[in-house]
């Protein structure tokens, strides 16, 4: 059931014939025949083995002069869930515990990570599977914490879906327990209280989730400067990871929700609910205050989309409190630097949702605007950013055929087409208004730019 390399056969071989069954609860060998060693490590074997109706169970094999916990097979026994191994019984005598369970026809994550070229909404699923099967450990009448959360211990089905395995060191939790008395688990996943400064509880467990999303994404455990991830997964690791119990989530189940908002098109619909929100509440503040609304600020340039009698500066403040008010964003917290496409860019993922492939790929043989390509150029993130190229940006992000409609062209010299098609749509519209620098822009600029647009697609 399970394919090895000849080196890998040998040595199991070797394993399997130097099986002492007189170290075995004689029991346990009266039940099962041993088929194949799945893993092997000082103290601790685990068997295929073959009930008398030929059923395939897993054996783990903990010999008690090198382990002193059984917690695994008592906390496994009362447990009932689709992602978790059934319990089928413990065996023990004076030299080892043997703990029965369900064999699981599957790849360990780790292998399958590897086979695999898994993508960001293949492990947003997986990771938010694995949040449910957490949730129900955690959410029992005494909560389970698994504690040791990693690769080797996730085993995919073929239908795709996780199975959580190991529950040597898992541990039920128990109110007014101040520390757990040992250290266990893969150091590399495991949180700073495993390490003895306080109880283990639910966040334990949330911890090594991050640290498993990250090494599914990045490919290591540690967090790495040079790699940049999808913002909202990013912010999602490093709350599971905080240090202090106190500042991660306190309920998988949050993780989960979080996940599954990270997904591009989650996020699209989540923007529309907030869009319609915001047009409701602008509704009703007109309704409860249009007199002081007229008087106060704004005189629109068309159908109430751009405030006109603000001069620049107040325009740049009205629209960059605007998108921090509708996107909950800090993006343009820097209002006089210079605008660059880095932040271009994390504006088109964090706040409208775009793909992060579509948004960084370059045709790389010749610039061009097509559609697999937000940005036909192939700058560096460090580049600053012309205002026009912000102003075809923002227009595409709101109605991709408006720059894609090159008919009004009469010739094709000069500037991109659909730059120059944008610069036309903004005269029409106003779009610029406020936005007097011809070339690079500063952030508060850009956050204009994005604000008019919106306002006046809003009022079509």
């Amino acid at each position: 059931m399970s394919t090895y390399t000849p080196e890998e056969r040998k040595i199991l071989e070797d394993l399997l014939q130097s099986f002492d069954k007189t170290e075995y609860p004689e029991s346990f060998l009266n039940e099962y025949t041993l088929m194949e060693c799945l893993s092997s490590r000082p103290g601790v074997e685990t068997f295929l083995v073959v009930n008398k109706e030929g059923v395939p169970f897993a054996a783990k094999c903990c010999s008690r002069e090198a382990w002193s916990l059984r917690g695994g097979a008592d906390i496994l026994s009362g447990l009932n869930h689709p992602g978790l191994a059934e319990y089928a019984g413990t065996f023990e005598n004076e030299f080892t515990i043997v703990t029965v369970r369900e064999y699981i026809e599957g790849t360990s994550l780790d292998r399958y990570a590897l086979e695999n070229d898994l993508s960001r909404d293949e492990i947003i699923r997986i990771c938010a599977e694995i949040c449910d099967i957490l949730s129900y450990l955690h959410h029992r009448d005494e909560p389970v914490i698994h504690r040791d959360i990693k690769p080797q211990n996730i085993i995919i089905r073929p239908d795709g879906s996780p199975v959580l395995i190991d529950f040597d060191i898992a541990r039920v939790y128990r109110e007014g327990s101040d520390t757990d008395t040992t250290f266990f688990g893969t150091r590399a996943y495991a949180p700073p209280e495993q390490y003895g400064f306080s109880q283990t509880d639910a966040r334990t467990d949330i911890y090594s989730l991050g640290i498993l999303l990250r090494w599914l994404l990045t490919g290591s455990t540690r967090q790495m400067r040079n790699v940049k991830l999808y913002r909202p997964l990013e912010k999602i690791i490093d709350k599971c990871t905080a240090f202090s119990p106190k500042e991660r989530y306190s309920d998988v189940l949050q993780v989960k929700r979080e996940l599954l908002a990270a997904n591009p098109r989650a996020q699209g619909i989540r923007l529309a609910k907030r869009a319609c929100a915001g047009v409701l509440a602008a509704i009703l503040l007109i309704a409860a205050g249009v007199q002081i609304y007229r008087t106060a600020t704004y005189t629109p340039f068309t159908d109430d989309a751009i405030p006109a009698v603000l001069n620049d500066e107040e325009r740049v403040e009205d629209a960059i409190f605007y998108m921090e008010q509708k996107y909950h964003t800090d993006l343009f917290a820097n209002p006089d630097g210079e605008a660059t496409i880095g932040l271009l860019r994390r504006v088109l993922t964090d706040i409208y949702g775009l793909d992060h492939d579509y948004v960084y790929a370059v045709n790389k043989d010749i610039p061009l605007e097509s559609n697999e390509f937000f940005l036909p150029w192939g700058w560096d993130d460090a580049q600053f950013v012309d205002r026009n190229v912000c102003l075809y940006a923002a227009v595409k992000v709101q109605d991709p055929s408006i720059v894609a409609d090159w008919s009004s062209i009469k010739d094709d010299n000069g500037y991109y087409p659909g730059v120059r098609v944008a610069e036309a749509f903004a005269e029409k519209t106003g779009i610029l208004t406020g936005a007097n620098r011809p070339l690079d822009i500063t952030v508060g600029e850009m956050a204009l730019i994005f604000a008019n647009t919106e306002r006046v697609f809003d009022a079509a």
